[in-house]
């Protein structure tokens, strides 16, 4: 077999070495102009084909110059020139190739500094050695006769250096990467060496670059085009949905944890101490599972029970081991536990419900799916699938939008003469559904500007009912949310909602949350300039809230500010408190703006209102929200508080 195949190489071809340098080529315009992944050490993998390049090139000029009998003169000096530049760009892509597998193998900074002190002078040590050898004609040398000897190839045990320098690294840090990627690595490299070997013997150097390049495309497929981040260890999250299917499509069981941590990718580049806390916690706990890396900073595993011989305690030890890491990083993060159900038959409702989950677990805490939470979801999904309808259909007057009312009691005048337009939906799976389960989603899906134009209409209509009895009704405020205000036809829509149901503009109120946004709050003036010139009176919500910037309140036109229900909390925690709001209380007063206080449940929270200097009072004291069809039998039949006397 040895002997057939000496045959068939006992002559230099430049084949392989132009089909080497056409492939790099391929691979480089590939690279440049495809969606491959360009983090990590990119720039090396380009090095390296750089440096293939140039030694096949080299070696193929020189070779056939050795071959066409152009060995005299200066042509002598180009073939020995041209030899140490193959040799020597071999040797940069062996140090490159070696420099790349430091990051994924995380190679500390004193073995690299000592292994690229190891590489310069080995490569220095050895182009002097071999033009030591061709001076003294035991090396590669042309004769006096033009006729080319080959002699010893120091190049070779630099080569062999390398290699051994590359299995060692691989073979003795396999656990800092995963199997797939450590057995394609020894491989690839392997084989190549093989070949390499399989040359040596036969006296042949047809296939050199060949056996150089076979690294570096294993490098392309497993580090640049593969499913691995090569950081973590983990999947992309792309081949979650792929594995998650077949175990649903087999109706087999597979439990999925779910992990988010704020800030990893930050604070895994900076500090080396969690990278390694992170694969010590992997190694440890993950060993028959599959872990996935999601956009948005979150890792799934995914584990067959089946291969466990107690999941719970498996669990139970995970949670135990992940919450040590906690106490030393600190990393903010929940954690979500569930199995695959017959009732879930999606691989991306399962991401879904995960997501859903989280919205209200706190932070720092592990939660364990249950029925309860999937059939949360479930009305989740309707409800978002009654919205999108609602939004589709763009009906002002859609059913499955009730319009409800709160009043709101008048200190001034002794009254109920204003109320607040709240909003709940009507479905027929769920029936009354309240505004803390379809406004997220809403918001979250884009799909709450056509609900607060229904319900702007509704209210339009429901004053104009009000007028039509005399209720003496002042003016009704309506919730309108940040994102209403981006979009552009806004207050074209409020405006003709209102000319149509031909009420005053008066009427109508706006309520709207401050944002801390310099870009939320230049659109917020414009648009609440624009209101105003229409007569539209604007409150400004919640009050003692989030954000709150007193020099961005005086900017903008309000007539109300309206006090959360934790800032009349606070007021009665102490002195001091009660009189921090009661001066901001009066300080709107005499700035010109009213004060209305939410939240107001019982004789002492009013008590504390009316020694506040408020001027308007809501809460259920006084009234529930109530159907907007029964707030005129309300207004009629309304018993006056205590504050009215």
């Amino acid at each position: 077999m040895l002997v057939t195949m000496a045959s068939i190489v006992s002559k230099y071809t430049p084949v392989g070495d132009i089909s080497v340098v056409a492939l790099s080529l391929i691979l480089l315009l590939l690279l440049s102009q495809t969606y491959v992944s360009k983090a990590g050490n990119f720039r090396l993998l380009i090095g390296m084909l750089a440096s293939m390049i140039v030694a096949a090139l080299s070696e193929v000029q020189y070779e056939l110059m050795i071959s066409s009998g152009q060995t005299s003169g200066g042509s002598k000096t180009a073939i020995y020139s041209l030899r140490i530049l193959h040799n020597v760009a071999l040797c940069v892509l062996m140090f490159l190739y070696i420099c790349y597998l430091h990051d994924p193998l995380w190679i500390s900074r004193t073995v690299r500094k000592r292994f690229n002190i190891g590489c310069h002078s080995a490569l220095v040590l050895g182009m002097a050695a071999d033009i030591f050898l061709t001076v003294t004609h035991t090396g590669f040398y042309i004769d006096a006769a033009g006729k080319t000897h080959r002699g010893s190839n120091l190049f070779t045990f630099i080569y062999i250096l390398y290699a051994a320098t590359g299995f060692y690294l691989i073979i003795r840090y396999h656990n800092r990467i995963i199997k797939p990627i450590f057995r394609g690595l020894l491989g690839v490299n392997a084989f190549a060496v093989f070949i390499t070997l399989l040359q040596f013997f036969h006296e042949q150097t047809a296939f050199t670059s060949v056996c150089y390049f076979m690294p570096l495309l294993g490098i392309v497929f497993l580090f640049h085009s593969n499913p691995f981040d090569t950081e973590t260890g983990a999947v992309s999250d792309s081949y979650f949905y792929q594995e998650a299917g077949k175990y649903i499509e087999k109706n087999d069981p597979l439990m999925i944890l779910s992990c988010t941590m704020t800030g990893f990718t930050k604070h895994i580049k900076e500090n080396p101490d969690l990278k390694f806390e992170f694969y010590a916690f992997f190694r440890q706990n993950v060993k028959k599972g599959v872990l996935y890396r999601f956009p948005n900073e979150r890792f799934v595993l995914t584990v067959n029970p089946k291969s466990l011989s107690d999941s719970n305690f498996v669990v139970e030890k995970m949670l135990s081991d992940f919450d040590k890491g906690y106490k030393r990083f600190g990393l903010d993060y929940r954690i979500t536990i569930l199995e695959t159900t017959r009732a879930i038959n999606d691989a991306h409702d399962y991401m879904r419900l995960i997501e859903f989950v989280e919205d209200s677990m706190p932070i720092n805490t592990s939660h364990i799916v249950t029925e309860k939470d999937i059939e949360g979801y479930f009305d989740s999904r309707y409800i978002l699938g009654q919205l999108e309808d609602i939004a589709k259909n763009h009906d002002l007057s859609d059913d499955r939008v009730l319009l409800y009312c709160q009043p709101v009691f008048n200190l001034s005048t002794k009254r109920y003469d204003t109320a607040e337009a709240l909003m709940r939906l009507n479905l027929k799976k769920t029936g009354l559904v309240f505004p803390d389960k379809f406004i997220p989603l809403a918001e979250q899906y884009g799909l709450i500007h056509p609900l607060s134009m229904i319900i702007l209409n509704k209210t339009c209509r429901a004053i104009k009912e009000l007028n039509e009895n005399g209720c003496g009704m002042k003016r009704i405020s309506v919730n309108i949310s940040s994102l209403d205000l981006h979009c552009d036809s806004f207050c074209k829509e409020v405006r003709d909602i209102i000319t149509e149901n031909g009420i005053p503009y008066g009427m109508i109120a706006v309520e709207i949350t401050e944002s801390r946004y310099d870009k939320d709050f230049d659109l917020m003036k414009r648009r609440i300039l624009e209101l105003q010139r229409m007569g539209i009176k604007l409150y400004l919500d919640d009050f003692g809230t989030g954000y709150s910037n007193f020099e961005r309140i005086m900017e903008l036109p309000f007539d109300i500010i309206k006090f959360d229900r934790s800032m009349l909390i606070e007021s009665t925690k102490n002195h001091t408190s009660e009189y921090m709001v009661s001066t901001f209380a009066d300080m709107f007063n005499k700035l010109g703006y009213s004060v209305l206080f939410e939240g107001v449940e019982n004789e002492t929270d009013e008590e504390s209102c009316i020694r506040m200097k408020a001027g308007y009072l809501q809460g259920y004291k006084y009234s529930r929200p109530i159907p907007s069809s029964q707030l005129i039998s309300f207004l009629e039949e309304a018993i006056l508080p205590s504050a009215a006397t």
